[in-house]
């Protein structure tokens, strides 16, 4: 069975997607000052709060080098390393379910992103990007 529409659009809806939701959550954290908010969140878990800087610079960049199409393995092998590592957090520290129940938080969304970069990591950049056009990945 032949695919409904081509690849490389899939992967262009799916990058651009994912991209503009990585930089607005990025954004809230610049705006918390590049991940100190979130910095002082993630240490009360044992996380170091570079880390949380770390993820701002992912979520802003990586979100921007998404919709371009630049480095896209890369970037979204970091994004799902990411969401998998918030799963993990997620569900032995905070004692989250897959949906949030009452003061308990979920980590549906978390495990949405984690497959939607697992799908582009697995498309590729595809024909519509700045790595197809320059030659690379």
């Amino acid at each position: 069975m032949s695919a409904l529409i081509n690849p490389d659009y899939v992967s262009l809806i799916l990058r651009v997607a994912v991209g503009a939701a990585m930089i607005a959550h990025g954004v809230q954290k610049v705006k918390g000052g590049w991940g100190k908010q979130s910095g002082a969140w993630v240490a009360t878990m044992g996380v170091p709060p570079a880390a949380a800087r770390l993820v701002t610079l992912l979520e802003f960049f990586g979100g921007i080098l998404l919709i371009v199409g630049l480095l896209v393995p890369l970037v979204a092998a970091f994004f799902v390393i990411q969401f998998a590592a918030i799963i993990v957090m997620k569900s032995s520290k905070m004692k989250a379910g897959f949906m949030a129940a009452g003061e308990k938080p979920g980590f549906e969304l978390d495990y949405v992103y984690l497959i939607l970069s697992l799908g582009i990591l697995l498309l590729g950049s595809g024909a519509l990007s700045l790595d197809a056009l320059l030659g690379i990945l």
